[in-house]
């Protein structure tokens, strides 16, 4: 791939169980404050930490009607799904991508929550020497940092839903009737 054809792509996985608007205005600041040319959005297909998150494949489809707004400067992979592995680790990952689509230069998005146990995580010095880039999103107005996301969490929303609250404010357009269709989390 020649010089001109590279790009700088934000790596961006995670539960997404489900997606919220935390997420979403993540991406729009990887795009926009960060100037990536494209975020990639990897949902976790088992997770390393042991969480049993909600099927796979809804949690993707949700992921897809997250990154509309965003047209082909968004995109939602399965690739830990097909990768063929029990668990598949951040590094693991990235090594995959940098491998597979090696002409981009690859840095990777973090919550500040997986931030403070990154020292839990497989080989988290080799994920800072693969990446151009680690950008830790901080949540909550306590957080330190050059900018923080509401609040948010995918658990606050599953416990409003068993709760018998809305939390369709808190989520992209279409995820809270993708959720009521499918009935998730209830």
């Amino acid at each position: 791939m020649s010089e001109t054809n590279r790009k700088n792509i934000a790596i961006f996985g995670g539960k997404f169980d489900p997606p919220h608007l935390g997420h979403q205005l993540s991406i729009f600041l990887a795009l926009e404050k960060y100037g990536f040319n494209e975020v990639w959005i990897i949902p976790s297909f088992f997770h390393p930490f042991g969480f049993h998150p909600s099927d796979f494949d809804k949690r993707l489809e949700m992921c897809r009607i997250m990154a509309r707004p965003f047209g082909n400067r968004a995109k939602v992979l399965d690739t830990e799904k097909n990768l063929g592995l029990e668990v598949v680790y951040t590094v693991d990952l990235i090594k995959y991508l940098k491998e597979n689509f090696s002409g981009n230069d690859f840095s990777l998005l973090i919550g500040s929550d997986n931030w403070d146990v990154r020292q839990k995580w497989k080989d988290f010095d080799k994920i800072e020497e693969m990446c151009s880039k680690i950008i830790v999103i901080g949540r909550g107005e306590n957080e330190e940092g050059s900018f923080y996301l509401p609040d948010i969490s995918s658990t606050m929303i599953k416990s409003m839903i068993q709760e018998g609250k809305n939390p369709e404010i808190l989520l992209p357009a279409g995820i809270a009737e993708y959720i009521k269709q499918n009935s998730l989390y209830a």
